[in-house]
């Protein structure tokens, strides 16, 4: 293979094994691809892995029926393409989240995986979990998890970064602003507990406030059923500002929207003039699926995912630590709402 394409043996496998620090130009990659569809060659990937000691291949663990999954799996198969690594796709399904878990560390002692990266809520913070990874030395990555936990790798998201990013942009769309923003935080069962990133939120709110001297007014709003009933406070909300312009909304769920979309409806509040409204995710694609389009700042999933097989295989190279944090910015999406 290598004397039809013109190359060095170590060309042919730097491109069969994407093998880092080797660099080949795209010319002589063409090269070596059409000898290898010439020549009819298939990798041996078990031969492979018994002379490597790897699978070139990365679990990914999470819920499918999750659309933030699905975004993340998109930046992971991007930086796994690029890398020559696989995804095993693994998720929980009905079983408990440990026993599903521990089915991965199976498959990397049974050296089917080289890694495992999963996606949890930003409070899981599992110290039986951290410590069996440990145990195992399997090179892990938790995206959105352990963000205050020492000791386990993590990608996460700046959420009160975000929320800053947000309500910067109300000012800057509003550089008259009186009063504080309405911060409408969104939550499900239970009622008393809330998660880490909805803290992070809630403080970059009311700093923001006192940087401002402006009065912070938070209201708190249940989702029950996939659902938000906002008439009854919007009704408030627009009898308190009655002949006055309204403070624009930030509400912390962009999946509640809707409901405050068809509430400000009913109340003959035209969104983007009357009513301003902004939300501090972008996990249903809003700001492109809303009418009017909804002004946001965006989780970046996508990039998590490829930062997350980046730390992964800087752990399987000895690169990285297995306790370091990643911070990634959020996106903003200026829309017509706000």
């Amino acid at each position: 293979m290598a004397q039809l394409a013109g190359v060095s043996r170590s060309v042919v496998s730097a491109v069969l094994n994407a093998t880092p620090g080797i660099g080949v130009s795209a010319e002589t990659r063409e090269k070596v691809l059409a000898a290898i569809h010439e020549l009819n060659y298939h990798v041996d990937a078990q031969a492979r892995s018994m002379k490597t000691g790897r699978s070139m291949t990365l679990a990914a663990f999470g819920d499918t029926r999750h659309p933030l999954f699905i975004r993340l799996l998109e930046g992971m198969q991007r930086e796994c393409e690029a890398r020559g690594y696989h995804i095993l796709l693994c998720s929980p399904g009905y079983r408990q989240s440990g026993e599903a878990r521990n089915e991965l560390l199976d498959l990397y002692h049974q050296r089917k995986i080289d890694g495992i990266v999963t996606l949890d809520s930003t409070s899981y913070r599992s110290k039986e979990w951290a410590t069996k990874v440990k145990a195992a030395g399997v090179p892990y990555v938790s995206v959105e998890g352990y963000a205050e936990t020492a000791g386990v790798s993590s990608v996460l998201a700046d959420y009160r970064g975000s929320v800053t990013m947000a309500l910067d942009y109300l000012l800057k769309r509003n550089p008259d602003m009186e009063v504080a923003p309405l911060y409408a935080e969104v939550y499900g069962a239970p009622a008393g507990r809330v998660i880490w990133a909805e803290k992070m939120r809630r403080a970059a709110y009311m700093d923001w406030c006192r940087k401002y001297s402006l009065s912070p007014e938070v209201s708190r709003h249940e989702e029950k059923e996939g659902q938000v009933t906002w008439l009854e406070w919007l009704e408030g909300v627009a009898k308190a500002g009655a002949g006055e312009t309204l403070p624009p909304v930030l509400v912390n769920w962009s999946n509640a929207v809707p409901d405050l979309y068809r509430a400000a409806q009913s109340l003959g509040l035209h969104i983007g003039d009357e009513l301003k409204i902004m939300a501090a995710d972008n996990m249903i694609q809003g700001h492109r699926l809303s009418l009017p389009t909804l002004s946001c700042v965006e989780i970046p999933y996508v990039s998590m995912g490829e930062e997350a097989v980046r730390c992964v295989l800087g752990q399987i190279d000895q690169e990285q630590e297995l306790s370091e944090k990643v911070w990634l910015p959020a996106i903003l999406r200026p829309g017509e709402s706000a």
